[in-house]
């Protein structure tokens, strides 16, 4: 009798999908960065969220220099409430240091300036994306990333770069959906794989800026602002350099007022983001976060 509830309770136990641990984080040198391995194909970066200024580390002297306020806590907010929806939890690739003494989102020449700690946990910050992202590839066939920054642009909105200046993004349909085009921008793999034209990805009434929309966050393109007007951030090195081959994704600028100002409404956007990110990805991908 003993032995046969045992094996009732190993075969119920093999059809629980049981939720993902809490895991540990690992450090690069001096702990200027940190990855949170997760078990989900999404990877949270946040570049220029960090507080460190070593006394022996020189500034950087050129490029911009500040902070992007709260982002970092913005980002592991996100991954908290992404892990509430099912248990699961995403990459998260963490830089420490300020902004005046590392950027992440640039090339190495102008991120680090010639500094060997500075050019160390450049190197260790990408290193960690890479690593995110052959584990993700390997486990699920594709990665996708997202990099989380801040801005305090005229008018409040979140700016989603997929590589596109505005003048391009104004072209006619004809030229958003040729190949050539798509080639350029970071959802190239999910054009392949959720069969969706770019238009629709970039603008259309499911794409990011239009789910984020529905829950309130003013964003672009989106189905109500399809070209961005001017200043807007089209992402930068991080989401060129890693959104290739099967990784795709995209940068996310959000704005301060109302969504990164106070805690309450740090947490509001997390979980909002959380459930856009759910519906997006479930929609575009057949990937749940459940």
């Amino acid at each position: 009798m003993k032995y046969g509830l045992h094996l009732l309770l190993l075969t119920l136990l093999a059809f629980v999908e049981l939720p993902a641990q809490e895991q540990v984080s690992q450090f690069g040198t001096k702990k200027h960065v940190e990855y949170i391995p997760g078990d989900l194909p999404l990877i949270l970066c946040s570049p220029h969220g960090g507080a460190l200024k070593p006394s022996g580390m020189p500034d950087r002297t050129y490029g911009v220099l500040g902070a992007d306020a709260y982002t970092q806590e913005l980002t592991r907010l996100t991954a908290a409430e992404i892990q509430k929806l099912g248990g699961h939890r995403p990459h998260l690739v963490l830089s420490h240091l300020h902004r005046s003494k590392l950027d992440p989102n640039r090339e190495v020449k102008e991120a680090a300036q010639g500094n060997p700690t500075a050019i160390t946990a450049w190197k260790e910050y990408h290193a960690f994306i890479e690593q995110a992202r052959q584990a993700v590839i390997k486990q699920h066939g594709m990665a996708f990333v997202i990099d989380m920054h801040g801005q305090s642009h005229k008018g409040e909105r979140v700016e989603l770069g997929y590589l596109h200046p505005p003048s391009e993004l104004s072209q006619s349909i004809e030229v958003l959906n040729a190949a050539e085009f798509i080639a350029k921008g970071s959802l190239a793999l999910l054009v392949k794989r959720s069969g969706r034209s770019y238009t629709e990805l970039l603008h259309g009434p499911r794409s990011m800026g239009a789910l984020l929309s529905a829950q309130g966050y003013r964003s672009t393109p989106s189905p109500q602002i399809p070209v961005p007007d001017e200043p807007y951030f089209k992402g930068g090195y991080t989401i060129a350099r890693h959104c290739t081959g099967e990784t795709t994704g995209f940068q996310l600028e959000a704005n301060r007022s109302r969504l990164r100002d106070t805690p309450a409404n740090r947490q509001k956007f997390a979980h909002a983001f959380a459930v856009v990110l759910e519906d997006y990805l479930s929609g575009h991908l057949k990937i749940s976060l459940r």
